[in-house]
């Protein structure tokens, strides 16, 4: 049985559902666009081995706060670990899809002492292909999208799935109606993360590219080390973030790389067992 309620990270208060019991805590941040129902195939799976499971809705969406401001990395991570520290235990092992994997990867990079493994999932990392992503530009532009989002959430929601996922029938209605309503309480706070988030990565390649063409310009050098032990876990099939960004993510973070085959965007959706069984292995590790 699901227990719900608020769990505070700092200023802002997080909805979250948990299951099991003990000190083993594995905290599962969902992406857009959905809310932390996402994991309710796969968070059974943990607690019946003895994990204790967190999965809360993101700053920004579902019955989580949506303030005005605190979206860039520094303040998330921050929070996370705060909202880390107050489910009374000193470590988790964090997996994040999407925008939670880049949340995920800021609470890893700031505060690696609360964090026993790190499973970035389909969010990739120093690199965007906006090819593939084209929403990111759209989500940039002021108002619309948020009239938009307003004005029907379910259909967009049902749409972006289609495009992103390789089997978009394993999202029945009520899972679309759920995360159309979660991202419908308050567009402005998510979209943050693309106005936010995004922006500053897109300049950080930017500076990169710029930097490789012109020799006299200072070598920005490699990326920060990472001090906590990552996996990266990708659907073979995803459109929306192509699998030669997850090698990337693996790369620069010198993580392991496994690719799902036969799913998209969402493999913990799309294939629940898989991924159950791919953080089994990872969390069996990280108590050892």
């Amino acid at each position: 049985m699901w227990r719900e309620g608020y769990v505070p990270g700092g200023t802002t208060r997080f909805f979250c559902r948990a299951l099991g019991h003990g000190d083993d805590v594995a905290l599962l941040l969902h992406g857009w666009p959905e809310d932390g129902t996402a994991w309710r195939h796969v968070a059974p799976r943990l607690a019946d081995n003895g994990w204790r499971v967190v999965a809360p809705d993101l700053k920004g969406f579902g019955r989580s706060d949506a303030p005005k401001s605190g979206y860039d990395p520094q303040t998330l991570g921050d929070e996370i670990s705060q909202l880390i520290r107050n489910l009374h235990v000193r470590k988790a092992v964090v997996v994040g899809h999407d925008w939670g994997g880049a949340v995920a990867l800021a609470t890893a990079f700031r505060h690696p002492g609360h964090v026993r493994h790190l499973v970035m999932m389909s969010s990739p990392y120093r690199q965007i292909d906006l090819k593939a992503a084209w929403h990111i530009p759209l989500f940039n532009l002021p108002i619309l999208p948020e009239i938009a989002f307003r004005i029907a959430p379910r259909q967009l929601v049902r749409a972006a799935v289609r495009y992103a996922a390789e089997r978009d029938d394993v999202f029945d209605d009520e899972a679309l109606a759920r995360y159309g309503a979660a991202i419908a309480a308050a567009p402005k706070g998510w979209l943050s993360y693309y106005r936010t988030m995004s922006r500053q990565a897109v300049t950080a390649w930017a500076m990169r590219r710029v930097r490789k063409a012109i020799p006299v310009l200072d070598d920005p050098g490699p990326p920060n080390t990472l001090r906590v032990p990552v996996t990266v876990v990708w659907g073979h099939e995803d459109r929306a973030t192509p699998l030669h960004l997850g090698r990337r993510v693996a790369y620069d973070l010198k993580g392991d790389l496994v690719s799902i085959p036969g799913v998209g965007h969402f493999p913990h959706e799309e294939d629940p067992d898989a991924v159950a069984e791919i953080l089994l292995q990872i969390t069996k590790a990280a108590a050892a």
